[in-house]
């Protein structure tokens, strides 16, 4: 009898090892974090923004400032940066942001058709190896994904400091004819979008030296 086929998932979508936590951070997200997670019975409007990966959440917490009449989800797995994240929104007392801590494909099946407005995917793991290529985030299935719950002119900002994945993000993109390439040249895609503040992972790749690339696409059908 044969053995079931495994279906894999690129690492980004499993939980990674545990690091340490302080007992700070480990307060924060067994309690503090059930204030701001993403519940759909909860989210009334069709207004919304989705970061996937949003790492320490500056981001996050950009948009939500500036679009305090939208709804800001943020899917990420790694708990120091959540529970980071936590932190700063009730500092802050940020009320329009909400937290999935889970595996980014079951958000999808919470999302409803057509109701996100942008999408940003900001330095995923390019997985520089040929071996792991198949653990990178961008990809067929993904794009799949994100068309059924974007909005029709819907946009998606990618950000990377990999040549090599900027290349392999393009492909992807132009085999599939549902969005358009809006910077249409690479020359457009060094400066960052308004909408984008320099992350933590941004200032790596600026001490590394590495040239930053910022993608934006659009769904047209």
């Amino acid at each position: 009898m044969k053995k079931p086929k495994k279906t894999f998932l690129p690492l980004f979508y499993k939980k990674k090892p545990r690091r340490y936590l302080s007992k700070k951070q480990k307060k924060l997200l067994k309690f503090t974090l059930q204030k701001f997670l993403f519940k759909k019975k909860n989210i009334k409007s069709n207004k919304k923004f989705l970061e996937i990966g949003f790492g320490y959440g500056e981001n996050l917490i950009h948009l939500s400032k500036n679009n305090t009449k939208k709804i800001i989800i943020g899917c990420e797995v790694y708990e120091p940066g959540i529970a980071n994240l936590v932190k700063k929104i009730e500092a802050e007392n940020l009320k329009n942001i909400y937290i999935y801590p889970k595996n980014i494909f079951t958000l999808f099946n919470r999302l409803e058709k057509d109701s996100i407005e942008k999408i940003f995917i900001l330095y995923p793991d390019p997985w520089p190896k040929k071996k792991h290529f198949k653990r990178r985030l961008i990809s067929e299935i993904l794009l799949k994904k994100i068309h059924k719950i974007l909005k029709k002119n819907g946009l998606i900002f990618i950000s990377t400091d990999s040549a090599d994945y900027l290349n392999v993000i393009l492909i992807k993109f132009f085999l599939n004819k549902n969005f358009l390439w809006v910077n249409k040249k690479i020359t457009n895609c060094y400066k960052r979008p308004k909408k984008l503040i320099e992350s933590k992972y941004e200032k790596k790749a600026v001490m590394k030296g590495n040239k930053k690339y910022f993608l934006k696409f659009k769904k047209i059908s």
